[in-house]
């Protein structure tokens, strides 16, 4: 808390709000109405409300999620005259401060690294420094953070930059972008006044990308790249709870024998048997818990899950967050009393004000980051941003309880992946940039996209000094060597770590890569396929659960019905497998050669042997995916 309280302002030094009382006249305005914050001195609070007509600025952001506030400080260190603009919210830090998810998601880079560059510049093993490495410090260096000390933390970056904040209420927009003049027009209205506002560089950090679909970007939904529209990973509402036995709670986990539980600090995880907790709602479940401490004493809970949660009706909203409020008093509370040690006392002081959602819809970029790309730890030349987490799946209907993919994987996002197809004149900084879904569900994490963020705020820079256009940067070595060479200044970790395909000398490696790219098989998180170990049920069961849940290939479980659970898959069981898929009549290897399920070099490789590996049951289980019936979505 010292790094706080000895520098915190309460207020941005040029903070601007449209509200009810204001038209849409523009002013500073005091963030607190005077009042001061913990630790902040009188004399730092900004009191007057001088008028201002400034209508045109280098940058405009949008969104004050996390990674708004890093596009936008990182444009103003660069000295570039900054606004940002955030609907219906009357403070900054979006997910972390309004939806109350206090545990920070790492990206690690590799354990042991033979650079020594990489190890005196960066001690710490986390990727993503610069501005969110600024945002870690000033919370105290804590994986799970109390939430109105990470408020008071974006308040300070963005002060220190002296940015200006224009909150909106029940406000509509429209968007357009002069390619001869490379300036973007945004008209700002509500029910009394009209604002006209003009940038050259707009950088679109809202959840749902509202700003680059005005600007006529195209996206694509949820799952829709496997043949899933509309489905998403589940939807959380954090809550807030009082009356646990943290030390209690801290000892359960750190010692119940589990492999995937523990404690730490002012976090903890683990009591997955909260999944089996009766939620009364076809809709919603409970998973196990992520906890985090707040300094008052109550704990953040991460763990209540919404299903087939349309992320675009605002409307129903509210009546979602009430029933799923009903539903944790009266059905997950006291299934916790009962079930959970340090839980006896436990109960619910309240819901987040937001929703955790998410994934929404995907941008069609300039470039893709793809599953592979991560699966193959891909560091494309000039990459601008990076991310190593587990490729995390979460469940998307009740019953499901999601995967992981993949381990620690680093991995390189590049500009291209930030602009929209054919679209000058802005960034997609957020959850939205052009990630393809299984990508998405490891560069999803706030550390990423607070890394995406700052960069774009520098590569406006760039582009600005440069005269040119977004798009041109993508081919243009030397602004891409200056973006990189700026955000090393400002403390951007950007090392690139080699290459650990595990699939590279597989003669099923196109098999598998189309499986994995479908997320359709698992190298957990040890990144580990086994593909020399003999062929198991639980991996195959494993691969059928996959598919149920995340394609659109009609393959259910009760085709391995009759395999013993404790045996070695054989080559006969991946022929009857195949004959349920199919509805073909095979019988032997060859009669799965001519049906084209597999192809000649596997047919060489199989012909020969008594017993198979997962790798042999990788290569014949993509070709029966790749045959097999598909729904209609």
């Amino acid at each position: 808390m010292k790094a706080i309280t000895k520098k915190m302002l309460l207020i941005f030094m040029s903070i601007v709000i449209i509200g009810a009382n204001t038209g849409m006249s523009l002013q500073p305005y005091s963030y607190a109405e005077g009042e001061p914050s913990k630790g902040v001195s009188e004399d730092k609070i900004i009191k007057e409300k001088k008028m201002t007509k400034k209508t045109s600025y280098d940058v405009i952001v949008f969104g004050s999620d996390p990674e708004g506030v890093a596009a936008a400080a990182s444009a103003a260190k660069k000295g570039l005259s900054t606004l940002l603009v955030d609907f219906n919210r009357d403070k900054v830090g979006g997910l972390y401060t309004l939806g109350w998810l206090n545990m920070i998601d790492f990206n690690y880079a590799p354990d042991k690294t033979d650079t020594i560059f990489d190890t005196r510049f960066y001690p710490e093993n986390y990727l993503n420094h610069g501005i969110f490495n600024k945002f870690y410090k000033l919370i105290g260096k804590k994986k799970a953070f109390d939430v109105p000390t990470a408020q008071r933390a974006f308040e300070e970056i963005l002060s220190d930059q002296k940015v200006e904040v224009l909150f909106l209420k029940n406000a509509s927009m429209d968007y357009k972008y002069d390619e001869r003049l490379k300036i973007s027009d945004i008209a700002l209205s509500n029910d009394k006044q009209k604002a006209e506002l003009k940038a050259k560089i707009v950088i679109d950090c809202t959840p749902n990308a509202e700003v680059a679909i005005k600007a006529g970007a195209k996206f694509f939904e949820g799952k829709e790249d496997l043949g899933l529209k509309n489905r998403y990973q589940a939807t959380t509402l954090v809550f807030k709870i009082e009356g646990m036995d943290w030390k209690a709670i801290c000892n359960h986990l750190k010692y119940d024998g589990e492999g995937k539980t523990g404690a730490n600090g002012t976090s903890a995880w683990g009591y997955e048997e909260m999944f089996n907790c009766p939620v009364n709602n076809p809709k919603m479940q409970m998973r196990g818990l992520n906890l985090g401490l707040q300094e008052d004493g109550s704990v953040l809970v991460n763990a209540f899950q919404i299903f087939d949660m349309n992320p675009y009706d605002k409307n129903r909203d509210e009546a979602i967050r009430q029933e799923a409020k009903k539903r944790i008093e009266e059905d997950v509370i006291p299934y916790m009393r009962k079930n959970l040690e340090g839980f006896e006392d436990v109960r619910l002081v309240d819901v987040a004000p937001e929703f955790y959602i998410r994934e929404t819809r995907h941008l069609a970029g300039e470039e893709k980051l793809t599953a592979n790309d991560v699966f193959d730890n891909v560091f494309p030349k000039n990459f601008i941003a990076s991310g190593s987490y587990p490729i995390d799946i979460q469940a998307k209907k009740k019953g499901d309880s999601g995967t992981v993919l993949s381990g620690t994987k680093p991995y390189g996002i590049t500009a291209g992946m930030l602009i929209p197809k054919g679209i000058d004149g802005i960034f997609v900084a957020s959850k939205c940039a052009s990630f393809d879904s299984v990508a998405f569900g490891s560069a999803r994490t706030v550390p990423v996209l607070m890394s995406m963020g700052e960069a774009a705020g520098v590569m406006a820079k760039v582009i600005i000094d440069e005269n040119a256009s977004t798009r041109d940067i993508i081919k243009n070595e030397a602004m891409l060597v200056r973006t990189r060479n700026a955000l090393f200044d400002q403390g951007v970790r950007l090392v690139s770590y080699p290459n650990k395909n595990s699939i590279e000398d597989s003669y099923a490696k196109e098999q598998i890569k189309f499986l994995r790219a479908r997320a359709l098989v698992s190298m957990g998180y040890e990144n580990d396929y086994k593909l020399d170990k003999s062929a198991s049920y639980g991996i195959l069961s494993s691969m059928i659960y996959l598919i149920e849940n995340n394609s659109k290939y009609k393959i259910a479980k009760d085709v391995i019905s009759d395999i013993e659970k404790d045996s070695s898959i054989t080559i006969q069981d991946m022929i009857n497998i195949s004959n349920k898929v199919t509805g073909k009549k095979m019988k032997t290897l060859e009669d799965m050669k001519t049906s084209f399920v597999i192809n000649e070099s596997i047919y060489k490789v199989l012909k020969t042997k008594t017993q198979i590996s997962n790798e042999d049951m990788y290569a014949v289980m993509a070709g029966i995916i790749s045959r097999a019936p598909v729904n209609k979505v």
